[in-house]
């Protein structure tokens, strides 16, 4: 079986510009965990995950001292306010993950789960000769094949 006859085609994709509150509500909307960002053409500049969106707590240097940080910079935990300022300022091209695994649509199952294994993500989106997003391949994409072949 080939990565074609189980991806989602024709994904959902965002551009580098929108505002990352534009694309979180795309998110939302369609229930997804991550969305490819192209270009005017279709072609794969990045993948914008939830995760990427999200406060995390980190040290503060040179302290044991534990804050949130988003998108490089200090926030107070409590200023919901800010945090969507800065989803609205904010181009989905600054905080996108530029390093991203691909698959062809002629790519085996196996090489491609281990390629979601091995790279952590929960999506890789299926690129064609010249780099456009085709389709998108996910973690529960080969649970539902397997749960569909056992029954």
């Amino acid at each position: 079986m080939q990565v074609s006859e189980l991806m989602s085609p024709n994904p959902l994709v965002a551009g580098p510009e929108e505002p990352i509150s534009v694309v979180a509500r795309k998110l939302l909307e369609n229930r997804f965990g991550g969305l490819p960002i192209t270009d005017e053409e279709g072609k794969l500049l990045g993948v914008l995950e939830v995760d990427d969106l999200l406060p995390h707590p980190e040290l503060i240097p040179h302290s044991d001292v534990r804050a949130l940080k988003l998108f490089d910079d200090w926030i107070d935990p409590g200023d919901f306010a800010e945090i969507f300022h800065r989803y609205e300022k904010t181009p989905v091209k600054n905080v996108m993950r530029t390093k991203v695994p691909t698959l062809r649509p002629d790519d085996c199952l196996w090489h491609a789960l281990k390629t979601l294994i091995e790279n952590q993500y929960r999506r890789v989106p299926v690129v064609d000769e010249e780099n456009r997003v085709i389709g998108v391949l996910t973690r529960s994409d080969f649970l539902r094949l397997f749960l569909e072949e056992g029954s």
